[in-house]
């Protein structure tokens, strides 16, 4: 049975290592729940074995007795745990390997709890759009103010700043464009100029818990997200509706160029998502 304690923790400290060098090169969250968890298993299963099968296990019967065990009881008592103490004794080296796989796996839990500080790529909640960024769509192509009708809406992105290497990046980038008549706004006056002929441009990250926006309700003018169902205007800035998000959404000013094409007038009016280590609360 010192065999399988030993092999049960040699297997703990390659799945702790396993997940420290996933978590570390951003692998995919099976690969580190998995490592995490038989890591774990591992440990919990040495210790069943070892528990069971090097400890000594004697029954006690706790009877009553007089205040004063006898001078045997208390000799009993010394050589019970010298014997088990020595069994642990007789193993150092399977003692050592436990203190490695638990040191191993506490190190590798440093990697996930290291994220809980400031975020170090300063990414979340920044976008890539200033003053004039041209609109573009996925696939690179140029979004023009005509090609936005009213009723529809077009996910657009800064021109040079897309691609498959910038996924993630993208995200944060992403706006919602769409058209309403300039008569039914009800922007705050210092946006007044941020929507050249009822044409209207937020962030597609909804700012409670960072979903994409999925659904526009013209009828009421609204953006819904499906995750939540938090229900944003996009008449008088992107003010919250209902539901859970505490946030507006924030808006990227529009300009229209002398070709149609649908440029940034500046940058976001916030910062994009939910609430992160940077902005917010």
């Amino acid at each position: 049975m010192t065999v399988a304690v030993a092999l049960w923790l040699v297997l703990a400290i390659v799945a702790a290592v396993a997940f420290a060098t996933g978590f570390a090169l951003d692998a995919s969250a099976q690969i580190e729940g998995g490592s995490l968890g038989l890591a774990c298993l591992s440990i919990a299963c040495a210790l069943i074995v070892w528990s069971r099968h090097l400890m000594p296990h004697e029954t006690v019967v706790d009877e009553q007795h007089p205040k004063r065990s006898t001078a045997r009881d208390r000799g009993d008592a010394i050589d019970e745990l010298e014997n088990g103490l020595g069994q642990v004794a007789r193993r150092p080296w399977l003692v050592r390997l436990g203190i490695a796989a638990a040191s191993v796996l506490g190190i590798a839990a440093l990697f996930p709890i290291r994220t809980f500080g400031p975020n170090p790529q300063g990414r979340l909640g920044v976008s890539d759009w200033k003053s004039g960024s041209q609109l573009v769509r996925e696939d690179g192509t140029p979004l023009r103010a005509d090609m936005v009708e009213f009723g529809s809406v077009a996910t657009a992105f800064p021109q040079g700043y897309i691609g498959a290497d910038r996924v993630a990046a993208m995200a944060n980038d992403a706006v919602v464009v769409l058209r309403v008549t300039p008569q039914a706004l009800q922007l705050p006056p210092e946006r007044r100029n941020w929507a050249p002929g009822g044409y209207l441009a937020y962030s597609k990250i909804c700012t409670h818990l960072g979903c994409p926006l999925g659904l526009y309700r013209q009828g009421p003018q609204e953006l819904m997200c499906p995750c939540h169902q938090s229900v944003f205007n996009v008449l008088d800035g992107g003010s919250v509706v209902f539901g859970p998000a505490a946030r507006a959404l924030p808006q990227l000013p529009l300009t229209i160029d002398a070709d149609g094409n649908l440029r940034a007038g500046g940058g976001m009016s916030d910062f994009v998502g939910p609430d992160n280590w940077n902005y917010g609360a």
